[in-house]
C-alpha cells in the first residue's frame, strides 16, 4: 500500500493550519491586550471605588420607621434619608413641628416592613453614625433620582430640600423640587403658617 499520498495530505493540512494560525496571531494578541487592559483598569482603581461600584444599590428590609426621614433596617442599621428633612417629631426638647406627624405617617405607610433599595451618594455616614441613603422601591429604576422616595417626599411637601456636602450630587434637583412644592402650596407649605419653625 502506497502511503505517500496520505502523508502529503496530512502535511498539507498541518501547513494550512499553521498558516491560518500564524495569520490570526495579531488578532489573538489584540484580544489578549484588550482583556489585560480591562483587568489592569479594575485592579488599579482604589479598593473603595471598586467596592462602591459593586455595592452601590443594596436591597434591604425595613424593621421600623423612626420618623419622616429616618428608618431602622432589619440588620440594625439606621438609615437617614439624603437631601431632605421632614418636620421634627422625635427631637429631644423640641416640640412636634407642624406637619411632622403627617410626614412620619407617610414614611411609615410607604416603607414599614417592606423590602426596599438603598443607594448612597458620596459620604457613607453622618456624624451620628447613621447611614446616608436614597430610598427606592424594589423594581424602581435607581439610575434616576426622581424615582426615589426622597424626591417624592420633597415634591409632595412632606419634606424640604436639605443638602450637606459632600452629598450634593442632586442638590439642584432637590432645591427645584422644594421651590415647586412651595409655589404649589402642597404639604407643609400649604398647611403650616411657619413651616419648619419650632
Amino acid at each position: 500500500m502506497n502511503t505517500a499520498p496520505f502523508r502529503i495530505t496530512i502535511i498539507s493540512l498541518v501547513i494550512t493550519f499553521l498558516i491560518i494560525w500564524v495569520g490570526s496571531l495579531p488578532e489573538i494578541q489584540n484580544s489578549f491586550a484588550a482583556i489585560s487592559s480591562n483587568i489592569d483598569s479594575v485592579l488599579m482603581q482604589p479598593v473603595s471605588e471598586v467596592n462602591k461600584t459593586s455595592a452601590e444599590v443594596e436591597e434591604v428590609k425595613v424593621n421600623r420607621v423612626v420618623d419622616g426621614d429616618t428608618i431602622v433596617l432589619e440588620d440594625g442599621r439606621t438609615i437617614r434619608y439624603l437631601n431632605m428633612d421632614t418636620p421634627e417629631t422625635k427631637k429631644p426638647a423640641t416640640p412636634v413641628m407642624c406637619y411632622g406627624q403627617e410626614a412620619s405617617k407617610y414614611n411609615e405607610t410607604s416603607v414599614s416592613g417592606r423590602r426596599i433599595l438603598i443607594k448612597p451618594d458620596k459620604e457613607d455616614k453622618d456624624r451620628y453614625g447613621r447611614s446616608l441613603r436614597f430610598i427606592f422601591f424594589v423594581g424602581a429604576d435607581t439610575s434616576s433620582i426622581a424615582n426615589s422616595l426622597n424626591a417624592k417626599m420633597v415634591k409632595e411637601g412632606y419634606a424640604r430640600s436639605s443638602i450637606y456636602k459632600p452629598n450634593d450630587t442632586y442638590a439642584d434637583y432637590f432645591n427645584k423640587l422644594e421651590a415647586e412644592a412651595k409655589k404649589a402650596k402642597v404639604g407643609v407649605w400649604g398647611n403650616c403658617d411657619k413651616p419648619f419653625e419650632e
